[in-house]
């Protein structure tokens, strides 16, 4: 706000635009709804900075409007300037060349979300981002997600002759021979490199476990893991005020840990 001639208050949107970006932005990584700025945030705000400065500064405050669609809005515009910037990079990586992963997530109206993430080197380093977001509507196969990733390169630019790795799961709309994604992207790209995800195989190997092992890794919890992943640090901890410390040398002194290496389990 700016005091006029005539001594009114005037709004200066330059300022007023500024804040309802510096709010939209710690409230979209939090995930939370957007109402929680009328609701809640503006409400607080308003109380603290009459009781601490004063009425005509809470009168600042109170010119600051964040609607759902202006909140929506501000994040938009944030995440389309992030999704710039991320193209200008990948297009100035060395040949323009770059990778891409895909895969699949259900959000919480139960509609299929394709997520593609894209790795590329930017000053000498590996840089891996989060591409794009878009939603599923109808069917979830191989042609429907390779018009979606066939738009968004159109839409910003990109060659498909620069895509030099393409990491999927196992599914068969990403890895059938004949019509899965990756089979698709070949006629484009003749010289991809084609990868099932690794942390994927693996997941598909525990499936595989004996049923003796399985039925243990079923009744064991996560906290129990955690108590056995730091046993010794949990008793330090548990253990008397004077001796914490002390124990906690104990767990870290390489010297000990050598000579109970060295013990067979016999001895103890």
């Amino acid at each position: 706000m700016i005091l006029s001639s005539d001594g009114a208050f005037q709004v200066d949107h330059d300022k007023t635009a500024e804040t309802s970006y510096a709010v939209a932005l710690p409230i979209a990584k939090q995930k939370i709804p957007y109402t929680i700025w009328e609701q809640l945030i503006k409400p607080c705000a308003q109380r603290m900075v009459e009781l601490m400065l004063g009425k005509v500064a809470e009168r600042k405050i109170s010119v600051t409007s964040l609607s759902n669609n202006t909140l929506q809005s501000r994040i938009t515009e944030m995440s389309e300037n992030i999704e710039k910037k991320l193209v200008k990079e990948k297009r100035n990586a060395p040949f323009g060349l770059f990778s891409i992963q895909l895969d699949k997530s259900t959000d919480v109206e139960s509609c299929a979300q394709l997520l593609p993430f894209v790795r590329y080197v930017n000053n000498g380093n590996i840089k891996e981002e989060f591409l794009f977001c878009s939603a599923l509507k109808t069917t979830k196969r191989a042609s429907d997600i390779l018009d979606k990733v066939s738009q968004f390169f159109e839409t910003e630019k990109l060659s498909w002759g620069n895509l030099c790795g393409c990491c999927t799961d196992g599914a068969l709309s990403m890895l059938r021979s004949s019509s899965g994604f990756q089979a698709r992207v070949k006629p484009l790209v003749p010289d991809v490199k084609g990868v099932h995800c690794t942390i994927h195989r693996q997941t598909l190997a525990t499936k595989t476990f004996p049923e003796s092992f399985s039925a243990i890794l079923n009744q064991v919890s996560e906290s129990e893991l955690s108590l056995v992943r730091n046993t010794f640090r949990r008793f330090a901890e548990s253990g008397p005020d004077e001796l914490h410390e002390e124990l906690i040398d104990l767990q870290n002194n390489s010297s000990a840990k050598d000579v109970y290496e060295k013990r067979t389990i016999e001895e103890f």
